[in-house]
C-alpha cells in the first residue's frame, strides 16, 4: 500500500515542480510573453471581420487583411481625435477644477478642525512648473516604451491574423488551426463582453450627459475597455465619473451618478448579457478572482486584461484536447 501512495505523492510533487518552473519562466519573461499574448488577443478581436469579408464578398485574403487594417486605423484615429479634444477641454477647464478642489479642501479642513484634527497639506502641492517638468521626465521613457510595444503588438497581431484568416478554406497549418480551436471560448468571451459593454456604455453616456458630468465620452470609453476585466473593471470605471460629479456638481449629484452606473451595470449583468450569451462560458466568480490574482502576479497589470482569456484557453486545453474533429466543430461555432 505504501508504494502507490508514494507514487502518487511523487507525481504530485513532480507536477508542482513543473508548475513552479513554468510560472517562474513566465514571470521572468513576462514582457515578451505579454506582448505575444496581447497580439494574439488583438488577432482574436479582429479575426471575424476578414473572415466575414471573405465569406460574404468572396474577396482575397490580402484584400480582407488590408481592409481590416483600414478599419483598425479608422477606429484608433477617431478615438485619438476624441481624446485629444477631451484633453484640450480639460486644459481649458483646469483652473475651474483647481478652484473646486481648493473649495473642497477648505470644506474638509473645516470639518477636520471642528473635530480637533489639524491638516497642513495644501492642494497647491499638486501644481507648479517644476512638478510638471518632473512628471514629464518620468513619463517620457514610459511613453516611448508604450509606443514601441504597441507597434510590435500590431505587427505580431496582423501576423497571427494572416495565419488564421484562411482557416475555413483549409489553407492554414496545424498551428493556426490550434490557435483558433483553443481560442473559441476566448472569441465568445470577447464578443459577449464587447456587445454588452457597448450597450451599457451607451446607456452610461446618456446618463452622464443628462446629469451634466464633464467628459462623459471619456468615462464611457474607459468603461467599455474595463468591461473586459469582469467585476474589478466596473469598480475601477465607477470612480472617475463619480469623482468628477463630486468635484463639479456636489455630493448629491455624485450619488446619483454612482447609483445610475451601478443600476446600468446590474441591468447589463442580469438582462443584456444573458440575452447575448447563447452558450454560457461557465466561469465562476472564484475562478475569475483566482485568474486575476495569478495572471496579474505573473504578467503584471496587463494580466488583468489577459486573465479571463488565458483561463478560458487553458481550461479548454485541459478539458478538450485538440483533435481534427473538435477543430472542425469549433470552426462551425466560429
Amino acid at each position: 500500500m505504501s508504494e502507490p501512495v508514494q507514487s502518487v505523492a511523487g507525481r504530485l510533487l513532480q507536477a508542482a515542480a513543473y508548475i513552479v518552473i513554468v510560472a517562474w519562466g513566465i514571470r521572468a519573461a513576462s514582457h515578451i510573453v505579454y506582448l505575444i499574448l496581447v497580439a494574439l488577443l488583438f488577432a482574436y478581436v479582429f479575426l471575424p471581420f476578414p473572415k466575414w469579408l471573405m465569406h460574404r464578398f468572396r474577396i482575397r485574403q490580402s484584400a480582407a487583411i488590408a481592409l481590416t487594417g483600414v478599419l483598425w486605423a479608422t477606429i484608433w484615429f477617431v478615438i485619438w481625435i476624441a481624446l485629444f479634444e477631451a484633453g484640450h477641454h480639460l486644459m481649458v477647464k483646469l483652473p475651474i477644477y483647481e478652484e473646486r478642489v481648493r473649495s473642497l479642501q477648505g470644506q474638509v479642513a473645516v470639518f477636520f478642525s471642528a473635530h480637533g484634527i489639524q491638516s497642513t497639506y495644501s492642494v497647491t502641492n499638486w501644481y507648479g512648473y517644476d512638478r510638471m517638468v518632473e512628471f514629464g521626465r518620468a513619463m517620457l521613457p514610459v511613453l516611448i516604451g508604450f509606443f514601441s510595444d504597441r507597434l510590435l503588438i500590431i505587427l505580431l497581431g496582423f501576423g497571427f491574423l494572416i495565419e488564421m484568416a484562411y482557416l475555413d478554406r483549409g489553407k492554414s497549418g496545424p498551428f493556426a488551426r490550434k490557435l483558433v480551436y483553443y481560442g473559441t471560448d476566448v472569441q465568445r468571451f470577447i464578443a459577449i463582453s464587447a456587445q454588452a459593454g457597448a450597450v451599457i456604455a451607451l446607456a452610461n453616456l446618456v446618463l452622464l450627459a443628462v446629469l451634466g458630468v464633464d467628459f462623459a465620452f471619456v468615462w464611457c470609453f474607459l468603461y467599455f475597455l474595463l468591461q473586459f476585466i469582469p467585476n474589478i473593471g466596473f469598480v475601477i470605471a465607477l470612480v472617475p465619473p463619480s469623482l468628477m460629479a463630486l468635484l463639479m456638481l456636489g455630493w448629491k449629484r455624485a450619488l446619483l451618478v454612482a447609483g445610475g452606473l451601478i443600476l446600468t451595470q446590474m441591468v447589463g449583468d442580469y438582462v443584456v448579457k444573458p440575452m447575448l450569451m447563447k452558450k454560457g462560458l461557465n466561469i465562476s466568480f472564484l475562478e475569475i478572482m483566482l485568474s486575476l490574482v495569478v495572471w496579474g502576479f505573473l504578467l503584471g497589470p496587463v494580466g488583468g486584461i489577459l486573465a479571463i482569456p488565458l483561463t478560458l484557453a487553458l481550461r479548454r486545453v485541459i478539458e478538450k484536447p485538440y483533435t481534427e474533429a473538435e477543430a472542425a466543430l469549433a470552426l462551425g461555432v466560429g
